[in-house]
């Protein structure tokens, strides 16, 4: 017996639920007519290496069109071209993380991974970068949008959470306490029809819920006793406007929804899918089985299952797109529904397996579906699904002559022929035993112009329906005539040498090219200009004067260099190579389009093999491996419209070439693309819309540039040391030119602090500043030169001066005594040695190299020993002088010489006193004391006011403090300033 929890390990495949997966599939083709049938193109999703074959566990696409999916590896998210890791740099959330549903809602990116005793629910906010954790109950199994603007996710244990951006996640009802609810067990699935009724799916049964009221029916279908007949659990579920429908691993069943009576039941594993259409259930199925539709309540489908490589794990409809992604073991594919009229359904397969290694050179499609096609191996016809061989011969051309006659130029022998396409036969008209090719036909008034092997033909009408091949032109410089084109009264021929004009009078005159021979094999207007399709020269786009104004080859997106057929439509050139077909987006600077993934896409096409159906819409190229059919709804949609918006995708940001860059992948909701100071390279990657098709686009940086650049989606966009500054980022599809539907965004490269304004101004400041102070400091020179000028002048002058004044004044006296008088001669000898010494000291004073404080200290033990020789005892200290090695002149001036002034004025006014001479360098300051004894012996002693007042001059000069004490026994100068 199967227990909930096996059923839970079954159901690990099951990782992107929504209200129920297929039921999207209503929407998708809700708007198809009811008599048209649907068929599926599907395609291998290319996913970049190593995920192309990767085992991809489930799929979910959010609102922005951005895919994401999981893997054994971790979370992924896929913008059309690229795959990056959804890696947050969140020890909550590794990248290498694997949860068991991921669900995109509103900006968030809800990932729930199973535990043993509820699910884990991580909620990334996308906005602003948070992660919020909450516990459920149990695995989340359905997921509702509900009208009120909230998620409403639903249990296995039948438990109802409310998640919403205002209120996060709340608990809200339990199913299992409303009335009439009688099961406590594990449910299998939910869903939410759009009157609010909710229908719960347990054990192939199913009630329903609302306004608090549950309704149920046990009823059983006959048949459903059968032992064999078991099914698992309801993987999707899905309702019309009067039935249910639940898919499960093997099979389905149909209930009627009013009465939740079973109205129908198949079991079978190849029923993959199953949506609705028109209101009406439409079940997939791969064929195995023995499916018996029910016109009345669905109707079956084949499914090309075959096509895809391993097991299917989930799938999804991409919201706003017309088609499915479809998670599998080996990969992600994608299916899309193509709806064609009745009588188109099947056949261009036919065709195209029918004309599989048949060289095509000419085809024609009649409005009945039949079509003809010119081969190397003969002339067919088919018609249905039956295909026939006309004639063995060489069709080159086709064109239609009435309702029932089709015109045909053959390569070589009779020239001309015409087939009834009521009856296929084939008749020739009579060349008049020339040897003729019929390369080209134009119709020319109730005439045909026909081109040939150096010949033009005009292939004229006779009456009773009769036609004559008649030689309009013969030239040995012609070459073999490609294609004629009415030219304004004239025709333009295209030949193996070049293009010619033809005149009504048969003169002929090659225009191009002017100066060299290459072959012109078609020729397409477009507009007053012409595109010329070459051999060996690419597409070339030429005016009415056969001036070239453009050319296009292999290096500009051409499949090849040989154009041998050429069709303009919608804005799109068809271009048919020789490697394959171009297509070109004439509306925007001739834009390549890459084409689908396809190997036909890239044979070699034909000449002259293209034909394009009108009734059907539908262009048909002939190659040397039979027909294309080329995809027009994908060249219109790769096209664009001017509607069509750009996305950003991501930005990288690397600050060197050594560490990988940080990814950003939710940039495009940032207002800015902020660069912050240190990283020097930055990447954008675009996406396109989910239509839209369009690889190449547009970018430009407005501040950098004013042109715009081309690029390709799958392309990265890589700036390096961009200067620090405001841009704007501009970006666009070669379709849209609407600036309201260009992407635009700024990108702020934010500067380093020594790159910004204040540091330029806080800079700027510190060298005015320094300026300022080096002119402050050479004024501060100027005025200290300045000072010691005048210093040393009132030195001289009162020093000096006084010195010489009294020796004048003794020598005065002299001259007056006219006789030698020793003790002036003494007195004048005493005022001469005393001026020396005043020279001796202001010379001292003034040089540089005396700088030093042992300089100083010796000269005042020097002055001091030699004035206080008689002194009954001298006593010097000096301490905290060693971190001292200079002082500034001004202040070992003025210090000596109010020592100077202080130890004279010992000498003069004292006989025998005991002197202390005191430096005492502290923290605190510079304290200089000098004292003496008094001899009470001599006159009383004092200083003069010129000393003193001297003195003081001196110590402020040097903003030092000089106080004076005579206590009667002791006198003592004491000097304060600042620490040296």
């Amino acid at each position: 017996m199967t227990t909930p929890r096996d059923l839970k390990s079954r159901f690990v495949f099951f990782y992107a639920p929504g209200i129920r997966l297929f039921a999207f599939l209503a929407m998708w083709l809700a708007t198809l007519a009811a008599d048209a049938q649907t068929t599926f193109g599907l395609r291998k999703v290319d996913l970049p290496t190593p995920f192309k074959y990767t085992e991809i566990r489930a799929v979910r696409q959010d609102n922005d069109g951005y895919t994401w999916f999981t893997t054994s590896q971790g979370i992924w998210r896929y913008d059309g071209t690229d795959v990056q890791p959804f890696d947050i740099n969140d020890p909550e959330l590794p990248q290498s993380a694997v949860p068991d549903v991921i669900y995109c809602y509103e900006g968030y990116i809800l990932l729930f991974f199973d535990v043993s005793h509820g699910s884990r629910m991580l909620a990334y906010d996308t906005f602003t970068s948070k992660i919020t954790k909450y516990l459920l109950d149990e695995h989340p199994v359905s997921f509702y949008n509900s009208p009120a603007g909230k998620l409403l996710i639903y249990s296995w244990k039948n438990k109802l959470w409310q998640f919403s951006r205002k209120e996060m996640l709340v608990k809200g009802d339990d199913a299992a306490r409303l009335k009439g609810w009688g099961y406590s067990g594990l449910i299998d699935n939910v869903i939410v029809d759009k009157d609010g009724s909710t229908y719960i799916f347990y054990q192939q049964k199913v009630v329903r819920l609302k306004d608090g009221v549950v309704f149920s029916n046990n009823d059983t279908l006959a048949g459903a006793h059968n032992p064999d007949f078991k099914f698992s659990y309801a993987k999707d579920v899905l309702c019309s406007s009067a039935y249910l429908c639940a898919r499960f691993p093997n099979g389905f069943i149909i209930y009627d929804k009013h009465t939740l009576k079973k109205l129908y039941q198949y079991l079978g594993v190849d029923i993959p899918m199953v949506y609705l259409v028109n209101d009406h259930f439409v079940v997939l199925h791969a064929g195995a089985g023995k499916l018996e539709p029910n016109d009345k309540l669905f109707k079956g489908q084949p499914f090309p299952y075959i096509a895809i490589t391993g097991n299917i794990k989930t799938y999804i409809k991409e919201p706003g797109a017309n088609r499915i992604l479809i998670a599998t073991e080996k990969g992600m594919f994608e299916l899309t529904p193509n709806v064609a009229p009745g009588n188109n359904i099947g056949k261009t397969e036919f065709f195209a397996q029918f004309f599989k290694d048949k060289s095509v050179r000419c085809i024609y499609r009649l409005s009945n579906g039949k079509l003809f096609a010119g081969t190397y191996k003969g002339f067919y016809v088919v018609d249905g699904e039956s295909a026939r061989l006309i004639a063995t011969l060489a069709i080159y051309s086709i064109t239609q002559l009435n309702e029932n006659t089709l015109l045909l130029g053959i390569e070589g022998a009779n020239g001309f022929a015409t087939v009834d396409t009521r009856t296929d036969q084939l008749s020739f008209i009579d060349s008049k035993g020339r040897f003729i090719f019929g390369f080209s036909l134009l119709k020319d008034g109730d005439d045909y112009i026909a081109g040939g092997a150096y010949n033009l033909y005009r292939l004229k009408k006779l009456t009773g329906g009769q036609w004559d091949p008649q030689l309009l032109l013969h030239s040995d410089s012609l070459g073999n005539v490609k294609q004629v084109m009415a030219m304004d009264g004239h025709w333009w021929v295209a030949t193996s040498v070049g293009l010619f004009s033809l005149d009504r009078g048969n003169r002929l005159k090659k225009i191009f090219p002017a100066h060299e021979s290459y072959g012109v094999y078609a020729i397409q207007r477009d507009g007053n200009y012409f595109w010329l399709g070459t051999a060996a020269h690419g597409l070339i786009k030429i005016d009415k004067n056969c001036k070239i104004l453009s050319q296009l080859k292999f290096s500009d997106g051409l499949a090849g260099d040989f154009v041998y057929s050429l069709f303009k439509i919608n804005g799109l050139l068809y271009a048919g190579t020789n490697q394959g077909l171009s297509v070109f987006n004439t509306n925007a600077g001739m834009q390549s389009i890459t084409p689908p993934d396809d190997p036909q896409y890239s044979e070699e096409l034909n000449h002259s093999a293209i034909f394009y159906d009108e009734g059907r819409q539908q262009l048909i190229f002939g190659g040397v491996n039979g027909l294309l059919f080329p995809d027009m709804d994908y060249y219109a949609s790769a096209k664009g419209k001017e509607t069509d918006f750009i996305k950003l995708a991501y930005v990288k940001k690397g600050a060197n070439g050594v560490e990988a860059p940080k990814t950003d992948l939710f940039a495009y909701l940032q207002k800015n693309i902020v660069l912050d100071p240190g990283y020097l390279f930055m990447g954008l990657k675009f996406s396109g819309g989910l239509e839209s098709r369009q690889q190449n686009f547009l970018f430009r940086i407005t501040e950098i540039d004013t042109l715009w650049h081309k690029s390709n989606l799958s392309n990265e966009i890589s700036f390096y040391g961009l200067a620090p500054g405001t841009y704007t980022l501009q970006a666009r599809f070669p379709s849209v030119t609407d600036q309201h539907y260009w992407f635009t965004k700024t990108i702020v490269v934010v500067p380093h602090f020594y790159q910004s304004f204040l540091f330029k101004l806080i800079v700027a400041l510190l060298i005015g500043l320094v300026i300022y102070a080096a002119w402050l400091y050479r004024v501060s020179k100027i005025r200290s030169e300045h000072l010691l000028r005048t210093t040393i002048a009132s030195d001289l002058h009162d020093e000096i001066g006084s010195a010489l004044t009294r020796i004048s004044f003794s020598s005065e006296l002299m001259n007056i005594k006219q006789q030698l008088d020793s003790n002036v001669v003494e007195k004048i000898s005493v005022d001469s040695k005393g001026a020396i010494a005043s020279i001796s000291d202001i010379i001292w004073s003034v040089d540089a190299r005396n700088d030093t404080t042992d300089d100083l200290l010796l000269r005042i033990r020097e002055h001091a020993g030699n004035m206080l020789e008689n002194a009954a005892a001298l006593h010097f200290d000096a301490h905290g002088l060693e971190r001292v090695t200079t002082l500034p002149q001004l202040v070992r001036q003025n210090i000596y010489l109010v020592f100077k002034e202080a130890i004279n004025n010992i000498a003069r006014h004292n006989v025998s006193p005991e002197v202390w001479i005191s430096l005492d360098n502290q923290p605190g300051g510079m304290t200089i004391t000098i004292k003496n004894t008094i001899d009470h012996g001599k006159e009383k002693s004092t200083y003069t006011g010129q000393g003193l007042r001297n003195m003081q001059m001196r110590a402020k000069r040097i903003k030092a403090s000089l106080d004076i004490n005579n206590d009667s026994r002791v006198f003592s100068i004491t000097i304060r300033m600042r620490r040296w």
